[in-house]
């Protein structure tokens, strides 16, 4: 028996599958920024437009931490399900939040530059959101069973 996305028991496909959408959405908006540092030249190679000083897209290893997250999250067993999750939630608020601490904000970044990272932190904390619910319905058959 597969324990996907697929086999949601509680009628939480339609979540499980908006978290891996968001996710994908926001890896493929992660490639696309890098690229689009370094012709910018915000970033000289991929790796760096990949790295810390990332300006259009998050660091190589946030898009790792959330790719093994969002599959945790949508798993079955709650014992993996609910700290993913909640790690979920937590990566795509820190997401935001790291821009003020690292200058990404602070940039000097053209207007359609400065749209896309706005669009880029948006879709973090759309995941955040899309996490919190997952989340929270977990929690709730938790409830419900005692």
């Amino acid at each position: 028996m597969s324990d996907s996305i697929t086999t949601a028991p509680d009628g939480g496909r339609a979540l499980n599958t908006a978290l891996f959408a968001g996710v994908g959405l926001l890896l493929a908006m992660d490639v696309a920024g890098a690229f689009l540092s370094v012709s910018a030249g915000l970033n000289p190679t991929f790796l760096d437009a990949l790295g810390p000083q990332a300006r259009l897209s998050a660091p190589i290893t946030m898009m790792i931490a959330m790719t093994v997250l969002v599959a945790g999250a949508t798993r079955r067993r709650r014992a993996v399900a609910v700290p993913a999750a909640a790690l979920l939630l937590v990566a795509g608020v820190l997401a935001f939040v790291s821009g003020f601490f690292d200058g990404g904000y602070a940039a000097d970044l053209t207007a359609g530059q400065r749209v896309y990272q706005i669009a880029l932190v948006s879709g973090h904390l759309g995941v955040s959101v899309l996490a919190s619910f997952r989340l929270a319905r977990l929690l709730r058959q938790r409830a419900k069973r005692l």
